[in-house]
C-alpha cells in the first residue's frame, strides 16, 4: 500500500458538531466543493496543501503542485480568503531555462450566505472564486482566470442520534471554457460521528471529525479531516480515487 493511502487510512481511523474548513479555497466546504456552512464568526485560518494534478483546474500546468492560503468568516453570513497556487513553468517563462515553480496563480475569494439553516430548511450561499477579471466570463478564454467560478450551494444536515450527516448540492459556472468539465452539479455527502463524554467540550483535543464523499463535477473525492488541540486543522483527500490532497493550518477565533 502507498504512503498516499496509508496516510488517508490513518486520519479516517481517527474518527472515533460543526464546520469543517476547505482547504482549496481556504473557506469553509466539503473538499474540493463548496458548502452553504460559514464558521464561527471571527474564526481565522491560515496554512498550506499539497495538490494532485486532477484536484486542480485544466488550465494548471500538468503538474502536481502546492500552494498556501488564509482566510476569515469575518460575519455569519460572510467568509473571505486570499490564496496562491504554485504554478511549475520555465523560469522566466523561457524555455531554454530549467523548469520549477516560478510562478504562483493567486486569487481572492467570497462567499455569502444570506439564509441560515433551521431546522426545517437548509443553508444557501452563493459565492465566487477568483473575484474580478469579470471580462473572462463573458469570453471564456485566457489565462488568468484557471479558478474562477460563481456558484449557488444548499447545505442541510440531520442528526441521527448524535451522529450528524450532511447533504450539499451545488451548481458551478468556471469562466474558462478550458474548465467547462467542472461546469454544472457538485455535491457530497459528510458524515460526523458522535463522539464520547469526553470529548464533547469546547475544549477537547480531538474536535470536528468528519469524513467526506463528494463528486466535484469530474470525479468522486473521499476524504476526511480532524480539528486537533482546538487550533490543528488536518484534512486529507483521495482524488479521483488516485491521487492525493493534504492541507494543515492553523485555526483561531477572534472574539468580537
Amino acid at each position: 500500500m502507498s504512503i498516499k493511502r496509508i496516510v488517508l487510512l490513518i486520519l479516517v481511523g481517527c474518527l472515533i458538531q460543526n464546520v469543517s474548513g476547505q482547504e482549496y479555497h481556504a473557506t469553509t466546504g466539503l473538499l474540493h466543493v463548496p458548502s452553504a456552512e460559514t464558521d464561527s464568526v471571527g474564526t481565522f485560518h491560515g496554512g498550506f496543501a499539497y495538490y494532485d494534478r486532477a484536484f486542480l483546474p485544466n488550465l494548471m500546468p500538468d503538474h502536481n503542485s502546492f500552494g498556501y492560503g488564509v482566510g476569515i468568516t469575518a460575519f455569519h453570513w460572510l467568509e473571505v480568503s486570499y490564496c496562491a497556487t504554485m504554478l511549475w513553468m520555465h523560469r522566466n517563462a523561457k524555455k531554454s531555462q530549467p523548469m520549477g515553480f516560478y510562478n504562483e496563480d493567486r486569487r481572492v475569494n467570497v462567499k455569502l450566505r444570506p439564509l441560515k439553516e433551521g431546522r426545517w430548511w437548509p443553508a444557501v450561499a452563493v459565492g465566487m472564486d477568483d473575484v474580478g477579471r469579470f471580462k473572462n466570463i463573458n469570453t471564456g478564454t485566457g489565462q488568468n482566470n484557471k479558478f474562477q467560478n460563481i456558484y449557488a450551494v444548499v447545505s442541510k444536515n440531520f442528526d441521527i442520534y448524535g451522529h450528524r450527516i450532511g447533504a450539499h448540492i451545488a451548481y458551478r459556472y468556471y469562466s474558462n471554457n478550458k474548465n467547462s468539465n467542472r461546469r454544472g452539479v457538485a455535491g457530497g455527502i459528510t458524515y460526523t460521528p458522535r463522539l464520547g463524554a469526553s470529548l464533547q467540550g469546547p475544549r477537547a483535543w480531538l474536535q470536528r471529525p468528519r469524513l467526506v464523499v463528494e463528486w466535484d463535477g469530474a470525479g468522486v473525492n473521499v476524504g476526511a479531516d480532524v480539528l486537533l488541540w482546538r487550533h490543528l486543522f488536518v484534512q486529507a483527500c483521495l482524488v479521483h480515487g488516485s491521487g492525493f490532497m493534504g492541507a494543515l493550518s492553523y485555526h483561531y477565533t477572534i472574539k468580537y
